[in-house]
Parts: C-alpha cells; structure tokens; sequence
C-alpha cells in the first residue's frame, strides 16, 4: 500500500487521561491510579497522529497557545512522525486542555475542559501548495473554526478539490440544525462526512442512523455520510445505498480517540483506492486497536499490523485487500 500525503486541519489539544484504580480505595485523601497518560488529541492531532502511525505524511494545520501545553501538544506529535512546522502558535494565548477520568466501562466520566484562547484560523494561516500537493484534506472539528466555517472553508474545500484532493470532514460538538445548516456551503464538495450517531440525530430530527444519515447526505450534498454508531459499529451511506460495518471484538480499555482512529484508518484505504465499505472496515480495525490502550495515540503500532489485525475478523473479500 502507498503512503498517502494528508493535511489534517483543525482542532488540536491536550488530554490529560487519568484511570482510576478498580482496587478498593485507601485511606481518606489519596487515592490510587491504574495509569496516567498525557497525549496530543483532538479531532484534527488525533487522526494526524494515527496517520504517522499508519505511514502516512501527516502535515498539521491548526493553531496551538505559545504555552508550555502548546509546546507538550507540538513535541507529542512530532515524537509520532507529524510534520508540525505549519502550526500557528497564538502569541499569549492558552492551548485547550482537557482532563479526562476514564471509568472501568471506558468512559470518560467527568471531563473537565480549560478551553483554549487562541483565535481561529485565518485564510493567511492555510498552507495551499501542501493542500495542493496532499492526496487527502481532513477537516477535523469543522464546527469549532469559528470564523473559518463558512466562505473560507468552502473556498478551501473547493480548491483541494480542484487540485484533485480528497476532502472528509468531521465535526466535535452536539449535532445542532445549526450546526447543520452552517456546514452546509462547505460539505457540498466534500467526499466523506464522518458524523457520530448523536450529531445525525441532532442534524437531522430522527433516530434512526441509517434513515438520518441519507436524510444528511442528501440536505448537505456530501457525497458519503459515514456515520459511526459506537459499539455497534458504523454505516457508510453513499449513492447506492447503506453498508453497515461491525465493531471488531476486543477487551475495552478507553473509547477516547475511537472516532479518530476510525477517520485515520478510513483515509489511509481511501487513498489506496479501496471503496467505502472496505474503507470502514480499516477504520474499525483502527478504532478497535486504540481501544485496547489508555489515550488517542494507543494501540496502533503501524500499518501491517493493524491490517493483520483487520484481516483477522473481517470477510474474505476484505481480509485478502490486507493481504494484497
């Protein structure tokens, strides 16, 4: 398989993971843990480190605080293979932390934010020759660009497209008929929409996954809604028709990260031609691996093994593209 150029332009952050101890808590005032993790995260770092980890060239777009935690995010990422050197750091500016306390189900229960200061991106800040050049842009956290969601990053979106580059799309906030409706000029371009279950139901008024995201793709003029629905896997809504992919199997540890992962996964298939339902069974097996650890950056090592790993519980026709 090739090593795809991509850009992932976005949110960028740091999570702080905590896990608790399952072990009977101590005396009053300390309390034991099973682990702590720092990592780069966010809906734009996570699937750029997951890229690197999958051999990608993953170049990052976003805009970090000149603070110590923008440095930790920059030199986490770096550490992984990501190409930071387009990373705007926002002079006096505070990087967005996030405190995650990681339950013995996976959850992330409570999650504590200091949310960043840093200004949007701006049209200035957008390296056009590496979108040019990319063979896919990731658009991670379209909702929280502030003043770039709009004219600028259709006209964004509209030159990558030009230029032959792939576009998907993601978003981190509550799906919203607003929300919605401000992605609308950009997503009508893009390629791939990646949507959780909750942000379909919200964008669209109906509960069922596979009749909101064709009611998406059809009022946003995305050309694949991807929708991913958790445990029970996800579903590939395109021209013709919707194609459910299982979740794989495997001992839970932390769901942080799962959608980034399965972003980062489906990319790397895109890129090397495979179609939208073999796409997503990379996603899974992607996503699945970084469940088995604490933090966005687990699990994944590198590619082979992650296509070992999908071959090992997908169907032939997907098993023999990881052997090919």
């Amino acid at each position: 398989m090739k090593s795809p150029k991509v850009v992932c332009l976005g949110v960028h952050l740091l999570d702080v993971l905590v896990q608790p101890s399952r072990e009977p808590k101590p005396t009053v005032g300390w309390e034991m843990l099973d682990d702590l993790r720092i990592t780069a995260a966010g809906t734009a770092a996570g699937p750029a480190v997951d890229l690197a980890k999958l051999g990608a060239e993953s170049i990052s777009i976003g805009v970090l605080g000149d603070d110590f935690e923008g440095n930790v995010v920059a030199d986490l990422m770096a550490e992984h293979g990501c190409d930071v050197s387009r990373m705007v750091r926002a002079e006096g500016a505070k990087t967005h932390i996030s405190l995650l306390f990681i339950d013995e189900d996976g959850e992330r229960n409570p999650v504590m934010i200091r949310p960043t200061t840093a200004p949007s991106l701006t049209t200035d800040d957008i390296d056009r020759d590496a979108v040019a050049a990319a063979d896919v842009l990731h658009i991670g956290g379209a909702d929280q660009l502030g003043d770039f969601l709009g004219e600028p990053l259709a006209e964004l979106i509209h030159f990558a497209r030009e230029h032959d580059t792939v576009v998907t799309v993601d978003v981190l906030g509550a799906g919203t008929d607003e929300m919605r409706e401000r992605l609308a000029p950009a997503l009508r371009e893009a390629q791939f929409f990646f949507p959780n279950e909750g942000q379909v139901a919200g964008m669209t008024g109906t509960e069922d996954p596979g009749e909101g995201a064709a009611r998406l793709r059809e009022l946003l003029g995305v050309e694949t809604v991807v929708g991913t629905l958790g445990a029970e896997g996800s579903l590939i809504v395109g021209a013709d028709g919707a194609t459910p992919v299982p979740a794989f199997e495997i001992d839970l540890v932390d769901t942080t990260g799962c959608g980034d992962a399965y972003v980062a996964g489906f990319i790397i298939a895109v890129a090397n031609g495979w179609d939208g339902e073999a796409a997503g069974w990379l996603g899974a097996a992607a996503s699945g691996l970084v469940a088995t650890g604490l933090g966005s950056d687990s699990g994944i090592v590198d590619l082979p093994s992650t296509l070992e790993f999908m071959a090992s519980q997908a169907p032939e026709r997907i098993a023999a593209l990881a052997r090919a």
